[in-house]
């Protein structure tokens, strides 16, 4: 499998006169320790986030910021996990593909999803409430115009008289399409419409394993390509003893601020108790098939056990129980000379 990492604005120091010089420095580091693509989320009009704590983390011109990393990466892809598509038009986000692809050689793939706020839509004039329709009448056209022939386009939300998207797509390259889901009508909609399938990183191994194969089957009918990128909650330390107590506690804490906003993944009996009824459990009852965990040795466990159940394309991390940026690039690091060798593909 390949293997992949979140930037967020946690690295930005909006007091320097170079304010992203770290997330650069991280970015090449990561692309020296052999991951293969980076991700980052999308979130509009929130001083703070879920995901991010007391500061908003998730950027909300995504690509924007991608184009600044791709400039300054060498081979490493780049995506979106997820932008907010449907609060986009699609015209736009094609225009800005090709160039993000002209500029990198190809290293760009868009991961769209629907998002859960609706002030995300309504501040900027966009219906909340047919978002997901929406989404997949952008794909189609996402479809036609990144080919940069002439196209037209008739749906209910969009229409679209004939045109051509400029750049074209450098050397005839269309990026895949991948598609966030946790809900089952949102899989089924990756399987038709999608290149991939984003999975949440609060799904549970064993549950998955039906699920990918559904959707597999969906993604075949439709002739679709069926890419596979998991996202897990990685904490990994040295040894046992350094293993930081408060992470449960800390993940808890940002899934519990998820569903008090809106998304609302599905989630394993034990880990519903354990969220919203207040369960008390020990790290290693809650970690085997919900998250890599652990020191070196526990985490490699996790990793086969991934391997061997659902055996993902991508491996994608999220630093959810660790707030600290510094922390997330030395576990990073950690995981790269450790664990990840005997796994990559």
């Amino acid at each position: 499998m390949k293997f992949g990492f979140l930037v967020n604005r946690k690295f930005i120091d909006r007091s320097s006169a170079d304010p992203y010089r770290r997330i650069y420095e991280f970015v090449s580091e990561m692309e020296d320790l052999g991951y293969e693509i980076l991700y980052v989320g999308h979130h509009r009009f929130s001083p703070t986030t879920a995901f991010g704590g007391d500061v908003a983390s998730e950027p909300s011109a995504p690509l924007t910021m991608l184009s600044a990393m791709l400039a300054r990466s060498r081979s490493m892809k780049m995506c979106t996990n997820i932008m907010l598509l449907p609060a986009n038009h699609p015209l736009d986000v094609a225009e800005q593909i090709n160039t993000l692809n002209e500029l990198s050689s190809n290293r760009f793939i868009l991961g769209a999803g629907i998002g859960y706020k609706p002030d995300e839509y309504e501040n900027t004039g966009w219906s909340f409430k047919t978002r997901a329709k929406r989404l997949e009448e952008c794909l189609e056209i996402l479809r036609l115009a990144l080919s940069g022939e002439e196209f037209s386009y008739e749906g209910k939300h969009f229409r679209i008289p004939p045109c051509r998207i400029v750049p074209p797509p450098l050397n005839g390259f269309i990026p895949p399409l991948w598609v966030g889901a946790v809900s089952e009508p949102a899989m089924q909609r990756a399987g038709r419409l999608g290149d991939g399938w984003l999975i949440s990183f609060a799904e549970h191994l064993v549950e998955l394993q039906d699920k990918i194969r559904r959707y597999k089957a969906i993604a075949s009918e439709h002739g679709r390509p069926s890419a596979v990128c998991l996202m897990r909650d990685l904490h990994i330390a040295p040894t046992k003893s350094a293993i930081d107590p408060n992470w449960l506690r800390n993940v808890i804490k940002v899934w519990q601020a998820y569903d008090d906003l809106g998304s609302k993944a599905d989630r394993d009996p034990l880990s519903q108790e354990v969220m919203f009824g207040g369960r008390a459990v020990t790290l290693e009852e809650f970690r085997p098939n919900r998250a890599i965990v652990g020191d070196p040795d526990d985490c490699a466990r996790e990793m086969q056990r991934i391997k061997d159940l659902i055996n993902p394309d991508y491996l994608l991390m999220t630093p959810t129980g660790v707030p600290d940026p510094e922390q997330q690039i030395r576990e990073l690091r950690l995981f790269a000379r450790t664990v990840m060798p005997h796994f990559r593909s």
